[in-house]
């Protein structure tokens, strides 16, 4: 989700981190400033309520500053100091849900399960999709408090407190918003030393000298390839055969990753329509697709969220198709295998992310057709498949976004998001 920054009394808070858990007690510093760096962030904020430790992280190209507070960090140490009142006594409240209406009328949205903060549940919408993405988070079940302005009372919330963002950031006893120094964002890598910039700067000018060979033995290479090619064609016209046609290219028909990444997510509407379970979301470049249980729900709720819902003979499973149109994403100059796959590769490892790669042979011709009259592709496929429980999607997709990939289905299941898709090289 992108950042919002809204300003509360005097101070600047931001909306919209990007948090992970953390596993080192000892050294949670050490451990969130890694994974910035494996993520691309610059800036973080470290929280740890109820034993439990996260990381939220944001970046200045965004828009985000050093020392802007994390309003989730705030309002989550909040609820962690005070509990909640439920089950007849105010107790420690570990699931909670959470929405505000903030000074310049967007809406703030927290969600938080097992003291952790659930994927995109730190965000700043408008109203409508504050309360869509609230309704669908507690229809999920096993939360103790939902906390939010008084206007949301009238939506029938079990355990409900109503309290404005101001009235809870407050200090009861100074009767001012008070915040806490760790609320704040701060830098992932502490700023380098005189020392350090020049020993990078030796290291860089090495890197740039060796890349500058390495760059003239690819271009003679391929100034090779080329004159071979050429002496190919002259040999095959001196012989009395025609060089052969070039088959049509298949990405240019294609949506781009973060296109269609943006698309599936804004198609992921229906998580628990009428409280039913979602098993499964599909999306390609056509069309999106879901699948759902029942769980403890039944079909005259799901069908009266959605009278679209297929049901099943048993009334036990459901699913929901809808079209999709989507972009070309053009006729780019594609990349060597080399420069294509290796930096991939390492980048999903960096991530701790699986990356399967496997190479497609090219289509054998149709029945009635020799090999020798078929067009030969001037271009090698790979089929890419990778899995994340942890990054966003369109985090995800921004990584993917590379001359001559190409995403054909994203999936949702079990909190997990599935990248299935093809890379196209030279």
């Amino acid at each position: 989700m992108p950042i919002h920054i809204t300003q509360i009394s005097t101070r600047k808070f931001i909306c919209g981190l990007f948090w992970q858990s953390l596993s080192r007690p000892r050294d949670l510093l050490r451990e969130a400033a890694e994974l910035g760096g494996k993520i691309d962030s610059d800036l973080l904020v470290l929280r740890n309520e109820h034993g439990n430790a996260q990381a939220g992280y944001a970046h200045t190209r965004d828009g985000a500053r050093r020392g802007m507070y994390s309003l989730a960090a705030a309002i989550s140490n909040r609820i962690a100091a005070d509990g909640g009142y439920y089950d007849e006594g105010r107790q420690p409240a570990n699931n909670w849900l959470a929405a505000f209406r903030l000074p310049d009328d967007m809406w703030a949205y927290f969600a938080v399960r097992d003291s952790n903060f659930l994927p995109n549940g730190d965000f700043a919408g408008s109203r409508e999709e504050v309360i869509d993405r609230l309704l669908g988070d507690y229809a999920l079940g096993g939360w103790n408090i939902v906390i939010g302005d008084a206007e949301l009372e009238a939506l029938g919330f079990h355990h409900f407190s109503k309290c404005s963002i101001e009235t809870l950031l407050e200090d009861e006893k100074k009767g001012r918003i008070r915040t806490r120094r760790w609320w704040a964002l701060r830098q992932v890598r502490p700023r380098l030393s005189p020392l350090h910039l020049i020993v990078i700067a030796g290291i860089l000018i090495l890197l740039t000298a060796a890349g500058a060979l390495s760059w003239n033995t690819y271009k003679q290479k391929k100034e090779q390839e080329e004159r071979d090619r050429a002496l190919e064609a002259a040999r095959r016209k001196m012989l009395g055969k025609a060089v052969p046609g070039q088959m049509p290219h298949p990405w240019p028909a294609a949506p781009l990753p973060q296109a269609m990444a943006k698309a599936c997510v804004d198609k992921l509407t229906w998580i628990a329509p009428g409280g039913w379970t979602l098993d499964e979301f599909v999306c390609s470049a056509q069309k999106v697709s879901y699948k759902w249980s029942r769980g403890s729900s039944t079909a005259g709720y799901l069908l009266a969220k959605l009278p679209q819902a297929a049901l099943e003979i048993n009334g036990d499973k459901a699913g929901y198709a809808e079209s999709l149109a989507l972009p070309a994403g053009g006729d780019e100059k594609l990349l060597d295998a080399e420069q294509a796959l290796r930096p991939l590769q390492s980048r999903f490892q960096l991530l701790g992310m699986p990356l399967k790669i496997a190479l497609v042979p090219p289509p054998k011709p149709m029945p009635g057709i020799a090999e020798k009259d078929v067009p030969l592709p001037d271009w090698q496929t790979y089929s890419l498949k990778a899995s994340t429980s942890g990054m966003p999607p369109l985090e995800v997709a921004a990584i993917l976004e590379k001359p001559g990939i190409r995403i054909q289905k994203i999936s949702y299941r079990a909190s997990t998001w599935t990248f299935e898709g093809v890379m196209y090289v030279k």
